[in-house]
């Protein structure tokens, strides 16, 4: 290109910018980091000749000087905000038929956007069919017609536009020019950028800065077994530099053709190595792109409202809303905003705002002022426009639910910056054609979209720490050493750009749009590259997704295979992490703690129920931690119906249908429809949800499938025949004690059978799997059979059997209608053991008392886990706080 001069290294290119530019001299550059780090230059330079004031050298991206230039000219036409533009997008696609498999939403309305912008840029021509296009480059250009036209008519223009308004007012003298222009890192301008400079070129003189650096700056090229290892390397080579060296963070940098993709492994490995990027002693990282505005929780936040609405009137939502920091109103409430979360999860409420509010009106009778903070949220709900709004209209709601409830408060120098760009994508949003029937999860659409490209600075500075910027970004910059990351083919020069807007002949003509041109370009990036520093290290993983990885074509040296053992032989950098240096700092342990003691002076109930009392025999800490201390775990909001209340609803039925037929088992017909009336009485209204449904199903069955309490009643009607009668249900019992127990026992016997010649029997209902023998009698792990007959024996049950001479138990399995599940599991052949298990098991019961009163809260679950069985640890949400890991053999047996 006429004009250009070629500097080996950026240093030299800023050398000369710092040299022959003058105040009045126009220097177009690539990013605005370039400048940044030319005008710390000369800051530093003026100061050094001990200047005490100077003007600064007038950078500006080609993008921004157009849209000055345009400014000036005060024409009617003003650049389209994105949103606005694709809500245009849209009413373009609802007046134009789209082919099979094109909807016209927000996708396709920035996938068009982008490639109009795009065919701007290279000059090609935006509606003229062509003979080769696809069905879908046809409707595009159909669609784009229709745009142009609206776009028109809103007074609007595309940002792609501005150089054509511009060529005229150039030709005509009325743009002012400065006298001389420099042009950085534009080696491959697109068409409407090279005719632009030429005809400036044709007013003043012009002069291209280009960088050719050389090969030798490249010291090594590293192979390591993966990403992880890649990334570890690379964080502690940085650290080495500035030890080794003594090279200030801040002329180090890190790049990668995928930083988007790797910055946030890579941040958090600078913060293990280097703590938090902004210290005390000035800042020791510095990422170029901070994260979007839709990333922030600021952002998030503002949307919680409208995020409620539109996501269905979740239970996660609401509370996300209630106990945010952002919402000044309900801070007052958050310890008991935070307690309704636990109602709605026990009462299975999981959507919907009038069900969220009856629960906790019933359930909890909020005070005056939580009741007043229900009705600020009703007006707030019953304001909004679901049926369907504009952009401005779901704005203008979103506002006044933002200041009703106190949104944002005080708000960090970060925050404060976050909120100005989240208020102008709700002021672009507003403004915006998008017509009045958006509901609440399409305003949510736009807005989360309206922030994707809203990004923040990092809150780092080019003057301090290391740089991390993206591979465009490092064009021009001049670093000491610098390490570039997955260096591979496939992402360097990578694949030609998908542009499935675009037919063959416009993408043959746009840059990186076939494999040709991207390999051009890529080549003239990395010989860029080569003049960033005068040492420059490429890494890259020898596989990835377990698929082999091969190195860039721009390098033509050999790759050195290596790799980092950063737990077994961790690099010496690692040492200065913060929290390896908190772990040599402590002083050496005396040895392995030893097992927890009784420590603890605890209250020792005077009664028990029996289901307490298992669980104090299955686990003590779990018993003290449960239901002396009553933590509990947040219940989970499943589909479908509660395992727990299954059971009692089940339990229920049977012992009310027990005592209306007045013990006396009718014939099957009558009983069954009996049940069945019960058990629509003990449903009640809940029996017309769809769970309940479905749980009549399985208790009665129909056609098909044969129902769990039809064949109930007919192993029930067997052993009536075999001459057992029903003598109680539901019987319950209290005060039962032995010798040395500190407490009382109270609990519920089932149900009771009596046979002239058997005995008594004691049944206790089972919706689960059934107990083995082995587990009652042999491992007595089974804790509440034992305590409804020490009951029976004590005459704590009316009427009194204490002196019956035959007791025994079992369980009546109500899983399913399947023989194994459904059966009286009476224990036939264990009857005259049953002496030996209540005696084992009231000792038990005693030495739960003495290690209550010592204290003693050393976890010991009965049955043990055992390798991948659980036993009694088998769903304990306490695992975390007693860290029991079992027998040492059987520790020692899963190593």
């Amino acid at each position: 290109m006429p004009g250009t001069r070629i500097f080996p290294s950026s240093k030299d290119l800023q050398n000369f910018l710092l040299e022959e530019a003058a105040a009045s001299t126009l220097i177009l550059v690539p990013h605005r980091r370039l400048a940044r780090q030319v005008w710390h230059r000369q800051r530093l330079r003026n100061l050094e000749r001990g200047r005490g004031a100077w003007e600064p050298l007038p950078f500006k991206t080609l993008p921004d000087w157009w849209t000055e230039l345009y400014q000036h000219l005060w024409l009617p036409l003003a650049p389209a905000p994105r949103l606005v533009r694709l809500a245009l997008w849209q009413q373009a696609m609802d007046r134009t038929p789209a082919p099979e498999g094109v909807q016209g939403d927000l996708t396709w309305a920035q996938a068009l956007d982008e490639a109009h912008e795009l065919l701007l840029r290279h000059e090609l021509p935006i509606s003229e069919p062509h003979p080769d296009d696809p069905p879908l480059v046809s409707w595009r250009r159909e669609v784009s017609l229709t745009y142009r036209e609206l776009l028109r008519g809103e007074g609007w223009l595309a940002p792609g536009e501005l150089p054509a308004k511009l060529f005229s007012a150039l030709t005509q003298g009325r743009l002012p020019l400065p006298p001389r222009l420099f042009v950085v890192g534009l080696e491959t301008p697109a068409p409407v950028e090279a005719r632009w400079l030429e005809a400036v070129s044709a007013h003043i003189p012009v002069t291209w800065l280009a960088i050719k650096g050389n090969p030798q700056n490249l010291t090594q090229a590293l192979v390591f077994p993966d990403q992880e290892q890649e990334l570890a390397w690379a964080a502690a080579k940085l650290l080495q530099f500035k030890a080794e060296e003594n090279l200030p963070f801040h002329r180090l940098a890190v790049t990668s053709p995928e930083m988007d993709l790797l910055a946030p492994g890579f941040r958090r490995l600078l913060r293990e190595l280097l703590g938090p990027g902004a210290q005390e002693e000035g800042f020791v990282y510095n990422f170029s792109q901070g994260p979007s505005l839709e990333e922030t929780p600021l952002w998030h936040a503002a949307l919680l409202p409208l995020t409620f609405l539109a996501q269905g009137e979740r239970r996660e939502d609401l509370l996300a809303l209630f106990l945010s920091p952002y919402y000044q109103a309900l801070k007052p409430y958050h310890s008991q905003l935070a307690t309704w979360d636990r109602l709605f999860r026990e009462t299975s409420t999981a959507q919907g705002w009038e069900a969220f509010q009856a629960v906790v009106r019933e359930k909890d009778p909020p005070v005056l002022e939580l009741s007043a903070l229900l009705e600020k949220f009703e007006n707030l709900w019953a304001q909004a426009p679901v049926t369907g709004g504009s952009g401005r209209t779901w704005v203008t709601w979103l506002m006044r639910a933002l200041t009703t409830l106190g949104f944002p408060g005080e708000l960090s120098p970060d925050e404060k910056r976050q909120w100005e760009k989240g208020t102008e994508v709700l002021a672009e949003f507003a403004a915006a054609p998008t017509g009045g029937t958006l509901s609440a999860a399409q305003a949510l659409s736009w807005l989360q979209v309206g922030a994707q490209e809203k990004f923040l600075p990092d809150r780092g500075t080019e003057e301090a720490g290391i740089q991390v910027l993206g591979w465009l970004e490092i064009r021009g910059l001049d670093f000491d050493r610098v390490v570039c990351l997955k260096m591979t083919s496939a992402t360097f020069p990578g694949a030609a750009r998908p542009l499935p807007l675009l037919g063959p002949a416009e993408r043959e003509r746009v840059l990186g749009g076939t494999q040709e041109s991207q390999d051009r370009f890529a080549r003239e990036v990395f010989e860029n590259l080569l003049g960033v520093a005068p040492q420059i290290i490429l890494t890259r993983p020898a596989q990835e997704h377990q698929e082999p990885q091969v190195g860039t074509p721009f390098y033509l040296g050999a790759w050195k295979e290596t790799s980092l053992a950063y737990l077994s032989q961790p690099h010496p950098a690692w040492l200065r992490a913060p929290a390896v240096k908190a772990a040599l700092t402590q002083p050496e342990p005396a040895g392995q703690p030893g097992p927890l003691a009784g420590c603890l002076k605890i209250a020792c109930p005077q009664e028990l129920k029996v289901t307490q009392l298992a669980t104090g025999l299955s686990c003590l800490m779990r018993f003290v931690l449960e239901e002396i201390w009553g933590l509990q775990a947040l219940p989970d909001i499943d589909s479908g119906l509660d395992p727990r209340e299954r059971g009692q609803k089940l339990h229920e039925v049977l012992a009310r249908f027990v005592k209306e037929v007045q013990f006396c088992l009718p014939p099957e017909e009558e009983a069954l429809s009996l049940l069945k009336e019960v058990a629509r009485q003990v449903l009640g209204p809940e029996g017309a949800s769809p769970d309940w449904e479905a749980e009549w199903r399985r208790w009665f069955g129909d056609e098909l499938t044969p129902g769990l309490l039809p064949a109930w009643l007919r192993r029930e009607q067997e052993r009536h025949a075999q001459g057992w009668r029903w003598l109680a249900v539901e019987a319950a019992f209290q005060g039962l004690t032995r010798p040395g127990w500190p407490f009382t026992i109270r609990g519920r016997l089932d149900r009771v059978d009596g046979h002239p010649e058997e005995g008594l029997m004691v049944w206790d209902y089972k919706t689960g799997e059934l107990p083995k023998a082995v587990e009652v009698f042999d491992k007595k792990v089974e804790f509440q059979l034992p305590a409804y007959l020490w009951a029976v024996r004590e005459g704590r049950v009316k009427p009194d059997w204490a002196r019956a001479t035959a007791l025994a138990a079992g369980f009546i399995g109500l899983k399913s209608p399947r023989d194994n599940h459904l059966q009286h599991q009476d224990f036939a052949g264990k009857k005259e053991t049953w002496p030996e298990v209540l005696t084992a098991w009231e000792e038990e019961v005693r030495r739960l008392g003495e290690r209550l009163l010592a204290g003693d809260l050393a976890p010991n679950p009965r049955p043990a886990p055992v390798k991948s069985r659980e036993g009694a640890c088998t769903f304990c949400p306490f695992s975390l706080l007693c860290g029991y890991e079992g027998e040492p053999e059987d520790v020692e047996e899963s190593k």
